[in-house]
């Protein structure tokens, strides 16, 4: 199979809808249009999803807008004791009105609901991620700020269509952030520090069709001094621009 790159910016999709340019890029070329979207208003997912981690623990952060349903979600995985902890509230009907950025250069994404709130911003080299929730373990708040440093300057982004008129998938994997911050539990505090620290943006944008198989393999770290991330994946859409998997070696902080 010829994987095809793409390596000029443009728009997303063409006047019906569909995909200009399926294949994948190193960098966020696509520009994603949610008003030049054709297909069924309902199908339309947009998510942004974060994940930060060393050897103690891994914190989840979602925030979705699935037309007819919004999904919160914060994840909080200890591996010393073996146990994770998930919520996940969902918003009836949000059809957009979560307004989620159009790109991962610039904009914020926010959501909250009763007893939690969730906030990721922007800032020009940084990214913060901001958590609260009253009964996260039980009746135990959690609170958390990340600040996500060392953007690489490539990442995987695949342009994938569905043999569906009108369907399309744009999906951006950043690797290999550097993640300081802390996480507290009521009493319990879990602390990130960027000597050992990593997250993934995993940025999704979209029309799917009704039935679809997702499987999906990340990770950051350092491979004898040197960060190294890589993503596996295996699923749904047209895939014979492109594939789901992407290795990334970063000589950066």
């Amino acid at each position: 199979m010829e994987q095809h790159e793409i390596t000029q910016a443009g728009p997303l999709l063409d006047a019906q809808g569909n995909l200009r340019e399926a294949g994948y890029a190193k960098k966020l070329l696509p520009q994603y249009d949610r008003n030049r979207i054709k297909g069924h208003v309902m199908r339309i997912k947009e998510w942004d999803y974060y994940l930060v981690m060393n050897g103690q623990f891994a914190l989840a952060l979602t925030i979705a807008d699935n037309s007819y349903m919004g999904l919160d979600s914060i994840s909080l995985l200890d591996f010393w004791e073996n146990t994770q902890v998930t919520q996940s509230p969902m918003r009836l009907l949000p059809m957009g009105a979560t307004g989620m950025p159009s790109t991962t250069a610039e904009g914020d994404s926010a959501s909250g609901g009763k007893g939690y709130s969730l906030l990721f911003r922007r800032e020009e080299e940084r990214r913060l991620l901001y958590a609260h929730m009253e009964h996260f373990d039980g009746r135990e708040p959690l609170d958390a700020y990340v600040e996500l440093t060392g953007e690489p300057e490539e990442s995987m982004v695949i342009c994938t269509p569905f043999d569906k008129p009108g369907h399309f998938y744009l999906n951006q994997k950043i690797n290999c952030f550097r993640a300081s911050g802390k996480v507290t539990v009521g009493e319990r505090e879990y602390m990130l520090d960027t000597a050992d620290s990593f997250g993934v943006l995993d940025w999704g944008r979209g029309v799917w069709t009704y039935h679809n198989t997702w499987y999906w393999a990340s990770a950051s770290g350092l491979v004898d001094g040197v960060t190294f991330g890589f993503n596996l994946g295996y699923g749904f859409g047209d895939l014979s621009r492109h594939r789901k998997h992407a290795f990334l070696q970063w000589k950066g902080p």
